[in-house]
């Protein structure tokens, strides 16, 4: 197939050898990763530290909170992992990935705008069917989304090129920390009457409704600029469903995709901890205000985007596994500091310092399970990785607004730590996954 720039456009499936990356068609793949890392920034800074404590009162508001902000991923942690592995045999002729992504991503973006005008107008229950909504349309394109670039990217040059994807990622959490945070405090009467609601209300509304519109030119660019390549018969010999994918790791004699699974659930679950609950615990234990503590997320958000790309030549050099090790010890002194420190800018410095850990292990750990799977199975490798972090992602949020409700906000560090320090026995365990290991039969 023949790229916009008159190229050769194989996917690193076809041809077997080491194949040279291409930058552009690389970071327009990353605006996909993009769209999603934006949302949910945006999600989960304001959805359970400002939109939900207004409808939900009393002693069990956390427990509450937490059961909401994980009810809609029930449908996701089925979704993901199934229509990753869907999208290995997908056959159209705009692709097998490129279907999924731009069917999914609009839909997003409108409901994602809807549910801002739900808690503003229409209450609590239409709030609640629109992020449904928008949990479903964000499900439905991600894992293809992210499958997409190891289609056109060979197996040496992958965590390259996923440190390009989370430089996409990140950059939309800044957008959200920093340029969303500031919309937020908008109060414009005349803007509120454009919008239909009140001047207090035209900053929430509007950070909401600009982060749509930005998901929706970033898909289109990406749309514009790469083309899928073709899919090399023989695969389809290979191709695998979202089940088999589960068997082939469980019952593996090389326990390392295992491993990286449970380690990938533990991380995360430490991760979601501090991205769901951090703006509340600044808010309510540290005193800075809703926007203020948001804002504070910029430091481990920035350094991720410097460090994002880096990682990825790192553990060229070093090993994934090695390079994921260093990461997790980053991120556990990072949160011990974090602990004790409540000097606003020192904490703004401590996330900066912790975002390069974040950056070490997550570049990392999604090429691993490829290299398990194998070049065929990309999708299925992917609907993995989202099944272990969407399960993280249910089962958090739920558990950490427990424990808050019974102990306080205040263990929110102490409990992320733990559960990296499982992680990081788990990733002791790895064995395989380095670029040029043998997949699982």
């Amino acid at each position: 197939m023949t790229s916009t720039d008159g190229t050769d456009d194989t996917s690193a499936s076809e041809i077997g050898a080491p194949t040279k990356m291409r930058w552009l068609h690389v970071f327009a793949i990353g605006l996909g990763f993009f769209t999603t890392s934006v949302s949910w920034s945006v999600y989960n800074s304001y959805l359970p530290a400002a939109f939900l404590p207004d409808f939900i009162v009393g002693d069990l508001q956390n427990t509450i909170i937490g059961a909401i902000m994980v009810v809609d991923n029930l449908l996701a942690l089925f979704l993901q992992p199934y229509i990753g592995a869907r999208s290995d045999k997908t056959r159209t002729k705009w692709g097998r990935r490129m279907p999924y992504i731009m069917i999914g991503t609009p839909i997003a973006a409108l409901f994602f705008s809807l549910a801002a005008y739900g808690w503003a107008v229409f209450g609590f229950w239409f709030m609640l069917a629109m992020l449904t909504i928008f949990n479903v349309a964000m499900a439905f394109y991600r894992a293809p989304v992210v499958a997409l670039m190891p289609d056109l990217v060979s197996s040496e040059n992958r965590s390259k090129a996923n440190g390009v994807i989370n430089l996409m990622g990140g950059i939309g959490a800044i957008y959200a920390f920093a340029i969303a945070s500031q919309i937020y405090k908008i109060s414009d009467p005349a803007l509120g009457v454009m919008l239909g609601v009140t001047a207090v209300q035209s900053g929430p509304i509007l950070a909401f409704l600009t982060t749509s519109v930005i998901m929706v030119v970033a898909v289109a660019i990406l749309f514009v600029i790469v083309k899928e390549p073709s899919v090399p018969p023989a695969d389809a010999k290979r191709e695998i469903g979202i089940i088999k994918a589960f068997q082939q790791v469980s019952f593996s004699k090389d326990k390392s995709a295992a491993a990286i699974m449970g380690a990938i659930f533990f991380w995360f679950f430490g991760w979601n901890a501090i991205e769901t609950w951090f703006t509340k615990y600044g808010n309510e234990v540290l005193g800075f205000s809703v926007p203020d503590a948001s804002f504070l997320l910029n430091g481990i958000a920035l350094s991720f985007v410097v460090f994002a790309v880096p990682s990825g030549f790192i553990a060229v050099k070093f090993g994934r596994k090695n390079t994921i090790l260093a990461g997790l010890v980053i991120m556990i002194v990072s949160l011990s500091l974090l602990w004790v420190i409540t000097d606003y800018l020192t904490i703004l410095g401590v996330l900066a310092i912790a975002g390069i850990g974040w950056a070490l292990i997550n570049v990392n750990s999604i090429v691993m399970l490829w290299e398990h799977l194998g070049q065929a199975r990309i999708g299925a490798g992917t609907g993995l990785y989202y099944a272990a972090s969407m399960g993280a992602a249910i089962s958090g949020p739920v558990v950490s607004g427990i424990l808050f409700d019974i102990l306080g906000i205040g263990i929110l560090y102490p409990l992320s730590i733990a559960f990296f320090v499982v992680a990081f026995f788990l990733t002791m365990a790895i064995k395989t996954g380095e670029a040029g290991d043998a997949a699982i039969a």
